[in-house]
């Protein structure tokens, strides 16, 4: 289970996080240089608490086969994204985070646009990317990414116990923990090696 774990953040990464263009020349990689750059993300984590936030709301009320409140909460997070700052970020990182906030913007506004269930997890998934490339580069305390093999996509959610907005009742459970205080943890299919 742990090599499958282990496999799975793997692939998880290289999806997320593509080669940065260039290497970051700031960082000689001693003393407090690196230590600096994981606290660099401070601000911008906190901005996207609001984000996440409204996220949550949406993930909870897919997995529920809900669409209450879905476009209200992804306009919401499109006009947040709008204000995020990631010029602030330095590190090796920097470069990814830049492109965050329009990519969460333009997925937001495309989740708010979605007309039904189906289409709103479509979107959602689309929303996630970048969230789960913040989440797994931040390591935001608290929220964990979930992997689901059968839709291919993640999400974040703080919950221990797996609820998949993709399938909502029909495979509730099916995903794991692949980044998060609960990493490793697997419901549904995920825990049977399916």
């Amino acid at each position: 289970m742990k090599a499958r774990t282990t496999t799975l953040t793997l692939c998880l990464s290289l999806v997320l996080l593509p080669p940065l263009a260039e290497a970051d020349s700031s960082s000689s990689g001693k003393g407090t240089s690196s230590a600096r750059q994981q606290t660099d993300t401070a601000a911008f984590d906190k901005a996207m608490g609001p984000v996440f936030s409204h996220y949550e709301g949406i993930q909870k009320a897919l997995a529920a086969d809900s669409t209450k409140g879905v476009a209200r909460a992804a306009q919401k997070i499109a006009k947040i994204a709008a204000k995020l700052k990631p010029e602030g970020v330095t590190g090796k990182h920097a470069a990814h985070y830049k492109h965050l906030p329009t990519k969460i913007k333009t997925a937001a506004k495309d989740l708010a646009k979605a007309s039904d269930l189906a289409a709103q997890r479509k979107a959602f998934m689309a929303l996630s990317r970048p969230l789960a490339m913040w989440a797994t580069m931040s390591k935001p305390p608290g929220i964990n990414v979930v992997f689901c093999s059968m839709a291919k996509g993640s999400w974040l959610q703080r919950d221990k116990s797996i609820a998949n907005p993709y399938y909502g009742s029909k495979m509730l459970r099916c995903g794991e923990v692949v980044s998060g205080r609960h990493k490793g943890t697997a419901g549904g299919h995920m825990k049977h090696g399916h």
